[in-house]
């Protein structure tokens, strides 16, 4: 009778539950790489569109200020298919024709984003048949 034990090595002694949590582990630390890879390329990209957030600003305080409504009429047609708000993401420079049930005007904004906040400049609206300004500065900050 051979008294000799033959000591098995780590692997063969655990290699049923090293190998599913081993494999497992590893999914999940890849799936949880793409995941977070995904989230950074769209919060990146949120971030470089701020210039459409802030064109979707402006076209709702136009739309909604009193002042402008009493002047052109409701609803407030904005005609412009040229001005892209992504093309630049720190500056907004555009000139817009408003048609409205009363009159029509002109939409003028000129602003320019530093650290992350919009600068206005020029943000204004004129009537086109009286030629009156009025000036929405106030209503933007």
């Amino acid at each position: 009778m051979d008294n000799t034990i033959e000591k098995r090595s780590w692997w063969q002694r655990n290699w049923k539950w090293a190998l599913p949590t081993g494999g497992c582990l590893t999914i999940i630390i890849i799936a949880v790489s793409f995941i977070g890879y995904g989230v950074y390329k769209v919060a990146d990209k949120l971030g470089d569109e701020t210039s459409v957030f802030a064109f979707i600003n402006v076209i709702t305080k136009v739309q909604k200020n009193p002042e402008v409504i009493a002047a052109l009429g409701r609803p407030i047609n904005i005609e412009d298919n040229d001005y892209d708000p992504e093309m630049n993401t720190n500056q907004m420079n555009l000139e817009m024709d408003l048609r409205g049930k009363k009159a029509n005007g002109v939409l003028r904004v000129n602003a320019l984003k530093v650290n992350d906040e919009w600068d206005y400049k020029v943000f204004t609206v004129t009537v086109e048949d009286s030629g009156e300004v009025i000036d929405l500065l106030d209503d933007i900050e």
